[in-house]
């Protein structure tokens, strides 16, 4: 089989990033369900044979925008987390990137949102619970540290983990919802100082 020339590939590539664009808009938009290969087809102006010439067929498309959805969240929190000094700081940013994550990246979060309603879905499930325990994973990392450092007092690391990883998911579903429900910046406020508080006690 012949190599792609340089341009090739950078053709496939725009097409993909183009056809996952207009697959997260609907996703975001509409739902799931509104992702079809008959809407991008419309939404995009190309033909199915485009479309499945880049991705094998619908199920790889939608793998592909929970990915990049995964991702923008993803890279948005990482570095705030990593960037904190002290392991309280840390857990403050945990809650606080996190939220943020959600709240500013709100194409990807409401794609999120429309994945996480998919449970009789094994792909999405298996999906949505390895992002979880990437979530709860790291926060044990922030919580073990300042344990070791004799600042937080011992508790279940694995279940304050996922109280954090609770509180996150619980405020920014409650935004999307609806944005006047909540003021998320004095709900986070009050849920860094109740986990410190439990974390020092």
């Amino acid at each position: 089989m012949p190599r792609r020339t340089a341009a090739q590939h950078s053709l496939r590539t725009l097409r993909r990033s183009q056809i996952v664009a207009a697959a997260r808009e609907l996703v975001a938009g509409k739902g799931l369900e509104a992702l079809t290969i008959g809407a991008l087809e419309k939404s995009l102006g190309f033909t199915r044979g485009v479309i499945t010439y880049h991705f094998r067929d619908k199920d790889e498309i939608v793998e592909a925008v929970l990915r990049s959805a995964l991702e923008e969240i993803d890279a948005s929190t990482h570095a705030q987390v990593a960037a904190s000094a002290t392991p309280a700081e840390k857990v403050r940013a945990v809650l606080s990137a996190n939220l943020r994550g959600f709240l500013e990246h709100r194409e990807a979060g409401l794609i999120l949102l429309s994945f996480w309603g998919r449970l009789s879905d094994p792909r999405v499930r298996k999906a949505n619970a390895a992002l979880y325990a990437t979530y709860r994973e790291r926060t044990v990392r922030v919580l073990a540290a300042g344990r070791r450092a004799g600042l937080f007092a011992v508790h279940d690391v694995e279940a304050m983990s996922a109280l954090i990883v609770g509180i996150v998911i619980g405020l920014a579903t409650q935004v999307y919802f609806d944005e006047a429900s909540l003021d998320p910046d004095a709900a986070l406020d009050e849920a860094v100082s109740c986990v410190l508080v439990r974390l020092s006690t």
